[in-house]
Formats: C-alpha cells, structure tokens, sequence
C-alpha cells in the first residue's frame, strides 16, 4: 500500500475571472487551509519555473482556475482539485469545486489520495479502524472471507482473478463516484482485518439514502464490535454524507442480524425471503 503524504500546494488562480470582492473571499478561505501544507507556492504566468524548486513534486497538489494547468500538472504525475469560475468553461480535473467556501485540508487530501491510489481513512472508533480496500488487502480478504460461518447468509467472494478484477472496478467506479462503499474494519490493538462494514447505494435506494452491510469474524461476535462499528457508520451517514435514512437487506434465516438491528434502533419489514430494515438518520 503506498504512504504517499501530501505536504505542497500549488496555486495557479487566474484573477480576472473574480470580481474583486468574490477573489478576496475565496483567497481568503483559501489562507485557512495553508498553514497545514509544509509548503505553498503561488504561480503567476511568469514564474511558472519556480514549481521546480519544490523538492517533492510527487506530494503535491495543485489548485487551480485554468484549464490548461490543470492539464499540466496532471502530465507531471501533480494531483489537480479544480476550481471552476466561469460556468461555462470545461475544467478537467480529478476534482471541481465551484467554490472554496466549504473547501478544508482533508479535502485536499482525499483529492491527492485518490489520484494516487492510496485507500481513504474513513473513522476510528474506540477499538477499530476503517478504512478504504486496496488491492494489497485481496489476500486477507480472501481470508477473512475463508473463516467459519461468515457466508452462511451473505454471497462469497468470486474466483480470486474475477475478483480481483470486481475490486479495482469497485475502488474506481464505486470510491471513485460515491466516496462510499463497503470498507475494511481492523482491530486497532493487533492491527487484524477482523471484518467489513459500509455504505452502498443500491436500488430501491433513494436519494439521501445508502444499505448497510456489516460482517464480523466469529472471534469477535458477542463483544460489541459490530455495535461499535455500526453505530460510528450510522453517524458518519449522517453527519459527513448527509444522509437521511439508511436500509438493510437481511435473510429471513439469518436471525442474529435481524434481532442486532432492532436493538440499533432499525425497523424491519418481512417481504418474500428476507427482512428489510430502516433507519432515520
């Protein structure tokens, strides 16, 4: 897993796209993010040459108004976090904002990771840590997956070639989109995958609404791991995506899941084969 870490900022803004009252708020919710970069250097159309003083170019990032800078930086392996000031002009970059208003240095960050491949922490709770997959965890998921009784009621993994191949669809077209998904569940004090847990939006859904999923190995059931964890999702859903209720799919058969999310609080609904339970967020 790469440990890639962010410490450069470039910013290349083109002010006569901003009146100047709007380019002095945006550099002025620019200025709070700052003091968290090691470095950060500002480009003018001349001094486009001092971003080769930066000695690390690799753990950089580059904000900024212009569509071709953006191109560039990209050609010189620089994550981009685009900022668009004009509606109709087409910035391609990793990321756009449209201002810097809500923008924070985890922002940032997250924008680097993902162009670098490098799987997003997610939450920590009392005991565990979750975070994104990456394709360095396929073999001990494999064995997670291997362990007694934790598909008795939920799909196994594919062959490991055609599920190597659904993880990296999954990490583009599932992180990549949403920014959610199923994520890795590790026990802090042995640093073990002891399971996963997460978000998807899967139809019915609606908007504003995600399906839980949730699997903890049998050496760590009864001890309120699944609680824990579940219970730190159901905030983030909330208070980090926004999101208004949240729904799980449980096999009829499968009576510990179905009586675990009526002690969270979830209601439950029989239909044909399975129990489908709701929570308001």
């Amino acid at each position: 897993m790469k440990t890639l870490t962010l410490k450069n900022l470039v910013v290349y803004i083109e002010k006569e796209k901003f009146t100047p009252q709007n380019y002095e708020r945006q550099m002025a919710y620019l200025k709070e993010n700052t003091p968290f970069f090691q470095k950060v250097v500002f480009l003018e159309p001349e001094n486009v040459a001092v971003l080769f003083d930066l000695s690390d170019m690799a753990a950089t990032i580059c904000l900024t108004t212009s569509p071709d800078m953006a191109k560039q930086m990209q050609g010189l392996g620089i994550a981009v976090l685009g900022f668009q000031a004009e509606e109709d002009e087409m910035m391609q970059a990793n990321y756009v904002v449209l201002s810097l208003e809500q923008v924070t240095y985890r922002d940032f960050v997250r924008v680097f990771e993902r162009y670098h491949g490098i799987p997003w922490q997610i939450l920590e709770t009392k005991r565990c840590r979750l975070r994104e997959f990456c394709m360095d965890d396929l073999d001990d998921l494999f064995a997670l997956y291997a362990k007694p009784h934790v598909t008795d009621f939920i799909e196994p993994l594919y062959e490991y070639e055609q599920e190597r191949l659904y993880e990296e669809t999954y990490i583009e077209r599932i992180y990549g989109f949403y920014g959610f998904g199923m994520w890795l569940v590790f026990e802090k004090d042995s640093g073990k995958l002891i399971g996963r847990a997460g978000l998807e939006y899967r139809e019915p859904c609606r908007e504003g609404e995600a399906e839980l999923g949730y699997l903890i190995t049998p050496e760590h059931w009864r001890k309120g791991y699944a609680t824990e964890v579940c219970q730190a999702i159901l905030s983030y859903a909330k208070d980090e995506l926004g999101m208004e209720r949240i729904i799980s799919h449980v096999d009829e058969r499968n009576l510990a899941s179905r009586q675990f999310l009526e002690k969270m609080g979830f209601q439950g609904k029989q239909m044909p084969d399975e129990w489908i339970y709701s929570y308001n967020l």
